[in-house]
């Protein structure tokens, strides 16, 4: 494992944010606030990551233990405290969470445009779509894997540890959990998309609902939506390829977009357009050229912008 060096005055940030966030759920002034501190400086994410595997290994420790190993870093007061955790932070990396890397595993992101197969400690298969981030945990009651963005693919694998934990997938609306399965899923804007292709795959809440496979539901915090017809085409962005049947135009153009960092848009009067064929991911200006060539559109280019036109 390796980590680059984070400032100390960063660290105690870091520390600062890990420690209000145990004393209480944050209130969404203060859930704002971290997300800014978080993208004020790559160092503040990375050092907030490290802080989250941080909070990961006390977790699995009895609470007592968690408790004074704080506590024996200087005493009580949450000076102290703060003082233990920064220094927690500077110092893990390396060595005190590499005993424990084949339990809780680091981030795995994709850029835009990027795709990755990754090969789980359980065996479990996982693919990682465009523009993606994956955060997982692994401890003695389940496999947890955080799905922060994008859209992942998954290969289940049999837990080689007795008894066995469960397979979960958790969004920021809910946790899936797999019965033995192949399935994908997807975080949109408010909501996620959970494709079955193999098996089942059940979406927790209070009213709990089985999704089986060559099915696909869209669920949010309050409500799952009905099933609905999948196909084994939803799976073309693996090869690279976007799989478009009677696809509107505007629908197209956002899934290419999830591939590129060009901006692409269309004349309102044909944003209904409805598009089929085969069209590569990772080439934007043949794709654009497969669409004028079929649909009879005309392209505008300015700059990095492109207009579909009529």
């Amino acid at each position: 494992m390796t980590d680059q060096p984070i400032a100390q005055a960063v660290l105690a940030q870091a520390a600062a944010w890990l420690l209000l966030l145990q004393e209480g759920p944050l209130t969404p002034a203060q859930r704002a606030e971290l997300e800014r501190w978080r993208n004020a400086d790559p160092q503040h994410e990375r050092a907030w990551k490290r802080a989250q595997r941080l909070l990961v290994r006390l977790g699995g420790l009895p609470p007592t233990l968690a408790r004074h190993t704080l506590e024996r870093t200087g005493g009580n007061s949450r000076r102290a405290v703060l003082r233990g955790l920064a220094v927690l932070l500077a110092v893990a990396p390396l060595g005190w969470w590499l005993s424990r890397r084949g339990e809780y595993r680091a981030d795995y992101q994709t850029n835009v445009g990027e795709r990755r197969d990754v090969l789980l400690v359980d065996g479990s298969q996982v693919s990682l779509n465009s523009a993606t981030a994956l955060a997982l945990r692994f401890d003695a009651k389940q496999r947890l894997l955080h799905l922060e963005q994008g859209e992942i693919y998954i290969v289940t694998a049999p837990d080689p540890q007795a008894p066995a934990r469960p397979l979960r997938v958790q969004t920021e609306q809910g946790i899936m959990q797999a019965l033995g399965t192949r399935f994908s899923v997807r975080q949109l804007p408010r909501e996620t998309l959970l494709t079955v292709h193999e098996g089942a795959v059940q979406v927790q809440g209070a009213q709990p609902t089985v999704v089986q496979a060559g099915q696909q539901v869209r669920f949010s915090q309050a409500r799952v939506g009905p099933p609905e017809p999948a196909s084994e085409g939803q799976l073309a962005w693996r090869n690279g390829l976007l799989l478009a049947q009677d696809m509107p135009l505007w629908q197209w153009i956002q899934e290419l977009m999830r591939h590129t960092d060009q901006a692409v848009a269309c004349e309102p009067s044909l944003a209904d357009l409805p598009v089929s064929g085969t069209y590569p991911l990772d080439d934007l200006p043949l794709a654009l050229a497969m669409l004028a060539q079929t649909y009879r559109v005309r392209m505008r280019h300015e700059g990095r912008h492109v207009l579909i036109s009529p």
